[in-house]
């Protein structure tokens, strides 16, 4: 996804393209704001494109913080059991009001009333022609409605087990990532609750990624058992071991075939940071 268009956030991509950031509806007399949660239930760019017709797995939330003096603010999108974050801004021209989200200026409006639970959020992409053809796309909305946002740390095994030796945050070294001819990098850190959800965090500037993931989690007897929260039905095993040093390694990988899945559980060591 190039130009304009806004983000969307696209499973196993190497560049994921797409802060009162609860779960609560945001109620106001006032002329409907941005801040609060959002469902997107009209996606140009997918065949599916309402609430009813797709997989909940596939739903599409954006949470939006309270914009500051200069209409700058934090916005957060949840995909598939996976959070990114991202700032945006809000401008006026014209009469006409614009977010730009790391895309360029795109126009919105907010219709309805939160209290009444009737607010909706549309964001246009207006009619763009290519630099290189006189070719133009047409006009699209991207359709939002007042939601509340997964609460993705609530979703454990109903049965599981933990192992206090891993709870807290374990993280690596700068990391490599070959994509095509290039050679990206990223970090990555691995946190274990003691309620059995655990969080994988990639970042990294060259993709513009600040990606966490969330999973639902049970370790015992050196395995680690695991599926993304969006889909328990998907287990996966991992080994895990405590070097002398106290440090975390992993090894005898059984996961998905997802971005950084292997380079993930490879067998290098984290250092536990909290």
């Amino acid at each position: 996804m190039s130009g304009t268009r806004i983000k969307i956030i696209i499973c196993a991509a190497a560049a994921a393209a797409l802060g009162a950031l609860g779960a609560a509806v945001y109620f106001s007399f006032a002329p409907t704001a941005i801040d609060g949660a959002w469902e997107l239930v009209e996606n140009p760019e997918n065949i599916k494109s309402t609430p009813d017709e797709a997989d909940s797995r596939s739903r599409v939330y954006y949470t939006f913080a309270k914009p500051g003096e200069y209409g700058d603010g934090v916005y957060k999108t949840y995909f598939d059991g996976g959070v990114e974050e991202g700032e945006y801004k809000l401008s006026e021209k014209n009469e006409k009001k614009y977010i730009d989200m790391g895309t360029g200026e795109l126009e919105y409006k907010t219709e309805g009333t939160k209290l009444f639970g009737n607010a909706r959020l549309t964001i246009t992409l207006t009619e763009q022609t290519g630099e290189n053809t006189e070719q133009a796309s047409a006009e699209q909305e991207y359709v939002f409605v007042q939601a509340s946002a997964p609460d993705y740390e609530s979703e454990h095994y109903d049965s599981y087990k933990t192992d206090e030796a891993l709870i807290g945050e374990w993280s690596t070294s700068e990391r490599k990532l070959a994509y095509f001819t290039d050679e990206l990098s990223y970090k990555q850190a691995v946190r274990f609750f003691d309620k059995g959800i655990m969080t994988i965090h990639y970042t990294s500037a060259d993709l513009a990624l600040d990606r966490i993931m969330y999973y639902a989690y049970s370790a015992e007897n050196g395995v680690l058992y695991f599926s993304p929260v969006s889909d328990k039905e998907t287990k996966y095993t991992v080994s895990y071991e405590l070097d002398k040093d106290g440090n975390l390694r992993f090894t005898d990988d059984v996961t998905s075939a997802s971005i950084f899945a292997d380079e993930f559980f490879s067998e290098v060591t984290y250092i536990k940071t909290e």
